[in-house]
C-alpha cells in the first residue's frame, strides 16, 4: 500500500514538471501572448537619449510600433505602415495629441510632411523635440533672405517665430496666434496707438500696410522710405504747398531725398531722418492733425523745430 502511494507521488511530481516545461517553452515562442517583451533599448539605446525625451518612449516601443516583430533580426514588419507604426502620421500622433489644435482654418503645410519633419519622435537636444533650434528649423523651408535686412524685427532676431505664428494651425491668416493689431499689442504698448486721434490705418489694424513684420532695409521696419510710405496715401502733399501755403509757393519740406544729397535729419529728434513723422505721429495723437507734439493750432507745432 505504501509502495502504491509512493509511485503515485512520483508520477504527480513528474507530471507537474512536464507541465511546467511545456509552459516555459510556450512562453519563449515568438508571437505568443506569453512572450517576453524584447528590450529594444538594448540595441536602440541612442533613441532615448536627449535633453527632451518623448513621454511615449516611457510607454514602451509597442505603443507606437505595433507592426514590428522584434524577435527577428533584422526585424520583420507585420503591418503595412512604414517602420511598423500602428498608423500613418499624423493620425498616430492624434492618439495622444488633441487633433483640434492641428486642424483649424489655416493649417501649416509642414503638417503634410508628417510630424517628424519638425519633431524627433523619440528624443532631442532641443525643446519640443524639435529637429533643430528656431529659427534654423523654419529656414529649412522658408527663404532666410526674407528675414534678414538692415533692420530686423526683435522677435525674429532671437528666433521667436512661434511668438507670432502657431506652428501647426490657426484660425487666423499666416498662422498668426491672434490678428493685428492685438498681436502687435503683445509687445507694443497699446496706449501709444489709442490716443484721442488715431491714424486710419492703425484704427483698421493695418499695421502691415506700413511695416514689414520680419525685416526691412528701412527704419522702423517700413515697407518703403518713410516719406514714400506717407505719400502712398497722401499724394496731394507732394503736388501742393504744404503747411506754408500763403507764405511759400513750394511749401514746407517733407523730407523727400534729393539726388546727391544726404537725408535731412530731424531737428527735434537727433539721429532720425526728417519726414512727415517729424511733425505728425503716424499712429495716434492727443493733438489735432495727429501732431507729434502738443499744439492747439497748425502754427503751434512749428516752435518745436524753429526755436525763437
Amino acid at each position: 500500500m505504501v509502495m502504491i502511494s509512493l509511485l503515485r507521488f512520483r508520477f504527480s511530481v513528474r507530471l507537474f514538471f512536464c507541465g511546467l516545461a511545456v509552459v516555459f517553452f510556450v512562453a519563449l515562442a515568438p508571437g505568443t501572448p506569453y512572450a517576453k517583451e524584447v528590450d529594444c533599448l538594448s540595441c536602440h539605446e541612442a533613441v532615448a537619449k536627449g535633453k527632451d525625451v518623448h513621454p511615449a518612449v516611457g510607454m514602451g516601443c509597442t505603443a507606437c510600433h505595433t507592426g514590428v516583430d522584434a524577435t527577428e533580426v533584422p526585424h520583420k514588419m507585420t503591418g503595412t505602415v512604414a517602420k511598423g507604426l500602428s498608423a500613418d502620421q499624423p493620425e498616430l500622433c492624434y492618439g495622444c495629441h488633441d487633433k483640434t489644435k492641428f486642424t483649424r482654418k489655416v493649417v501649416h503645410p509642414a503638417l503634410g510632411m508628417g510630424c517628424t519633419a519638425c519633431h524627433n519622435p523619440h528624443a532631442s537636444k532641443n525643446e519640443k523635440l524639435l529637429n533643430a533650434e528656431l529659427p534654423d528649423l523654419c529656414f529649412t523651408c522658408h527663404d532666410k533672405t526674407k528675414f534678414s535686412g538692415k533692420f530686423i524685427h526683435a522677435p525674429v532676431g532671437i528666433g521667436m517665430c512661434t511668438a507670432c505664428h502657431d506652428p501647426h494651425s490657426s484660425p487666423n491668416p499666416k498662422l498668426l496666434v491672434s490678428e493685428p493689431p492685438d498681436l502687435c499689442f503683445t509687445c507694443h504698448e497699446k496706449k501709444e496707438f489709442t490716443k484721442k486721434n488715431v491714424h486710419a490705418p492703425v484704427a483698421g489694424g493695418m499695421c502691415l500696410s506700413c511695416h514689414r513684420p520680419h525685416a526691412s532695409e528701412h527704419t522702423s521696419l517700413l515697407v518703403k522710405a518713410p516719406v514714400e510710405v506717407c505719400l502712398e496715401c497722401h499724394p496731394d502733399v507732394r503736388r501742393a504747398p504744404h503747411a506754408l501755403a500763403g507764405f511759400s509757393g513750394r511749401g514746407h519740406a517733407i523730407g523727400e531725398p534729393k539726388k546727391g544729397r544726404k537725408p535731412v535729419t530731424d531737428p527735434a529728434r537727433p539721429g532720425k531722418v526728417f519726414y512727415c513723422g517729424s511733425c505728425h505721429n503716424p499712429h495716434s495723437s492727443d493733438s489735432m492733425r495727429l501732431f507729434r507734439y502738443k499744439a492747439n493750432s497748425s502754427f503751434g507745432i512749428c516752435q518745436y523745430c524753429h526755436v525763437k
